[in-house]
């Protein structure tokens, strides 16, 4: 009986083993990896985060998403994604996934997104965050002096984004020396002056030339006044206030 137990048990051990070598079924494992930025198919920005959706690289289509790896010091975001394998026979041809990731921010601004694409490679991208700014200093356009003499100014402002408001100013300068719009920031004002980049040039060609500048929300609610004058001719001074 003992002799009959036991051949019974090393039938049935040979059977399974035979059965486990002869059996089809692959060896599975699992790999998680970074994948590369492909595409960004949309950035949406509301009252307290910005909403991206974009598309991952993957070596083959049996990658699904894994986790998101965000790094926010709110004016720079590192985003990188993992993809999972499980194994599977799959083609072996490149494929892709979608994802999407929301980001949460306690200040507005300007807000560089930067996807992995490499340990060396990130593909960058700016957004502006207006959380719940909406600028209230009025758009103007307001102009002085004339052509005939190179006298003429111009100062302009206008909401461009409820974050953003640009000023443009205009008035005659020499080409050659350079022609910006610099910013000079004074109690409840912004002053803005045209002027020349370098010094002394061999020769002088004037030309009216336009030039602008952005002002963000938090900046400008610190301010009354916006002034604009051109420091090539010693032009009248433009004044705007709320």
């Amino acid at each position: 009986m003992i002799q009959k137990l036991i051949f019974t048990v090393s039938l049935i051990a040979l059977l399974f083993s035979i059965y486990s070598c002869n059996s089809d079924e692959p060896t599975r494992f699992t790999e998680i990896r970074l994948v590369p930025i492909e595409k960004i198919d949309s950035i949406i920005t509301t009252q307290t985060q910005i909403i991206v959706k974009a598309k991952y690289t993957t070596p083959d289509p049996c990658w699904a998403f894994y986790k998101s790896e965000i790094i926010n010091n709110d004016t720079t975001i590192i985003l990188k994604v993992y993809a999972k394998y499980e194994g599977q026979n799959c083609p072996q041809v490149v494929s892709s996934i979608t994802h999407i990731d929301t980001i949460y921010l306690s200040s507005a601004g300007f807000k560089k997104l930067r996807f992995w694409q490499n340990d060396s490679l990130y593909k960058d991208t700016t957004v502006v965050f207006a959380s719940n700014y909406n600028i209230t200093f009025p758009d103007f356009f307001v102009e002085r002096g004339s052509d005939t003499d190179s006298s003429y100014i111009s100062f302009r402002g206008r909401k461009i984004h409820p974050y953003l408001f640009e000023v443009e100013g205009t008035g005659w300068g020499i080409i050659e020396t350079g022609i910006l719009l610099e910013k000079i920031s004074q109690p409840q004002k912004l002053f803005f002056q045209l002027m020349g980049e370098c010094g002394t040039v061999l020769t002088q060609t004037w030309n009216k030339t336009s030039r602008t500048q952005i002002i963000t929300a938090d900046i400008l609610d610190t301010v009354n006044t916006l002034a604009f004058t051109n420091l090539y001719r010693n032009t009248d001074t433009i004044n705007v206030s709320r």
